[in-house]
Order: structure tokens, then sequence, then C-alpha cells
């Protein structure tokens, strides 16, 4: 039953929307299992339990659910199937993923750190249009990309696809979900021409120091890099780089109120005090390996070499947590 690949041949359970997530949680909290432990005692995989189920991308097996019931009851089996159910779909209906029917439910997060790099990265390098966010970027930096795909789908629940575009030395990555734009709505993101319409992050990322330093690694990684300050000296700076008036006005809050002192013209913004670029990255850090990887240089060698450079090492190195720097 619980190998990949293998669908479970039973009749299907159609709940009301938002149930079968309700259904699960209560069934859980009732065993006193994890995830892992629940999906081990049913025999399936931890992944079909946690995203497919509970989020209600595929319908629950009415075998499974009546097996849950019976060993963690909350509510009578005849309750369920009166209030909770809508229908019983035939065991060889070829099942398919909630979405073609309804809206693409998702994962609504919590404030925290991670969530405020995903709106820096948003606001760096995405565009909003009514269905699609895309987010797009130089092809070097794949390894960026899959670590931004974990992100999404551990904030979210929701799958991205990762394209290579044909003859250009791009990537992008997008994310098919009308929900995830009106929760992107909801948070200051704007639809089409983001500096048109003004485009600016939340008030709440102001809020908190971890929200801060989240929402300026996303924007690091996007929208800035660190550089060499001048020829023949072991000297860098941190920059960012935007035509927008109000996300430079937010980079500048941001680094402000994160306890740095930042210079600014008409496009960039800079962190220049060498004590400060140290420290930008034992508290802010980097996800992107084009960052990282410069900075390791920067810190052996006193030099900082030019992306082309290093592009096999950037290609090749894999990020699974965002990098901050041992304070000394």
């Amino acid at each position: 039953m619980g190998k990949v690949g293998i669908s479970i041949k039973d009749k299907r359970l159609k709940f009301k929307i938002g149930l079968q997530k309700i259904f699960l949680i209560k069934i859980k909290e009732k065993s006193c299992l994890s995830w892992t432990k629940l999906a081990k005692r049913l025999n399936v995989c931890t992944h079909t339990l946690m995203f497919d189920w509970r989020n209600e991308r595929s319908t629950l097996p009415q075998g499974i659910a009546k097996k849950l019931l019976d060993e963690y009851p909350f509510e009578k089996w005849e309750t369920i199937e009166s209030k909770w159910i809508t229908g019983v779909l035939d065991e060889d209906w070829r099942q398919k993923s909630l979405a073609d029917n309804i809206k693409k439910r998702i994962e609504i997060p919590p404030r925290s750190e991670e969530l405020a790099e995903i709106f820096g990265i948003v606001l760096g390098d995405g565009h909003l249009d009514r269905k699609v966010l895309t987010i797009a970027g130089n092809s070097n930096e794949l390894m960026h990309y899959i670590y931004l795909n974990q992100k999404i789908k551990m904030l979210f629940g929701l799958d991205s696809k990762i394209i290579k575009i044909k003859n250009q030395n791009s990537m992008q990555l997008r994310v098919n979900s009308t929900e995830l734009i009106k929760f992107l709505i909801a948070n200051n993101f704007v639809l089409g021409d983001k500096i048109k319409n003004k485009e600016s992050l939340p008030d709440w990322i102001f809020e908190k120091k971890e929200f801060i330093y989240g929402a300026l690694r996303g924007l690091f990684d996007t929208d800035g890099g660190i550089y060499q300050k001048q020829k023949r000296y072991k000297r860098a700076i941190i920059e960012f780089q935007t035509e927008s008036p109000h996300i430079r006005k937010n980079l500048f809050e941001l680094i402000e109120k994160a306890g740095f002192k930042p210079s600014k013209s008409d496009v960039n913004v800079r962190i220049q005090n060498q004590a400060e670029v140290l420290r930008f990255f034992q508290l802010i850090g980097s996800a992107n390996p084009k960052n990282i990887i410069r900075y390791t240089y920067f810190i052996k060698t006193g030099e900082i070499p030019l992306k082309e450079k290093l592009k096999k090492e950037i290609i090749s190195f894999k990020v699974e947590k965002s990098f901050k720097a041992p304070v000394v």
C-alpha cells in the first residue's frame, strides 16, 4: 500500500471543502502520534498523508478513513457520512488532484523569518499575475532555485516548477495557485508592474528582528550581492540595486532597523563599513551560492572573484539552509 507509484484501490470519500484536513488533524491529535508515525501505521508514505490527504490535494480512501476513526474515535462514523462527506467515488475512479475541481488550497504559514525571506525574494525577483507567481533569475543559480522550491513546499504545501529559458542564460520558478496570489496581495504585493504599482513589503516585516533579517536575506539573494570595493584594496561592500523607489525605501529602512548604517543613490543601497559587511553575514547571511562562495573567498583571500570565474562552484553548491557566518 505504501509503495511509491502504487495507488490504493478503494472507494474515495469526497469531504466538504476543508473537512478532510480537519478530520485528519483530529485523528492525529487523538492518536498522539507524529505524522510520520501515523503514516507508518497506515502503511503509506508521509508525503501522501501530510501533503496529499491533509492538504486535500487528493481524496481519502474510505477504508483508511474508517480504520482511522475506529482506532482513534472522535466522532461517530454515521455523523461523518451525513455531515462531513458529500459523496463517494467508485474504486476504479481515476484519482486526480482536487485542484482540478476547486481552487488549489494552500497552507497559510505563520509569520516567521522563513516567510519574510520568501517575501524579500518575491519583492526582488517576483512577478504576480492572476494565477501564477513567477520568480526569474540567472540559470547559474539553479541551486538557489531548488532551495526556494523546498521553502515554498514547506511553507505553503505547494509544488513549483523550475524552467530553463531556451537560448537564454535565465530560468524561472513558477507556482500556479490563485490562493497563493490572493495571500500575497493581502500582504501588500501587487499584480503586474511592481515599480508602477508601488509594490513594497507589509508592515509586519518591520516589527521583529528575525522578520527583518529574513526579508533582507531574500532581497540580498535577488537584488543584492557582495562586491570588491576597490581594486587592489582588500575591502568589500554589500550592494543592492533596484530601480523602484519603494523597494529602495524598504531596503534602507530594513538595513537601518537591523543596526547598520547604509548609504544610497538613485539605484543603489550600500553597506560599506568593513565591520558591518562582516556582521551582515553573521546576522543576515545568504542562501544563494553566488553570495556564500564569494564571501568565503573574500574571508580567505581579501579578494572577491567575478561570478564567471566561480561558475562551476556556484552551479554545484547545494544549499539546504541559509548560511550565516560564525560570530568570532
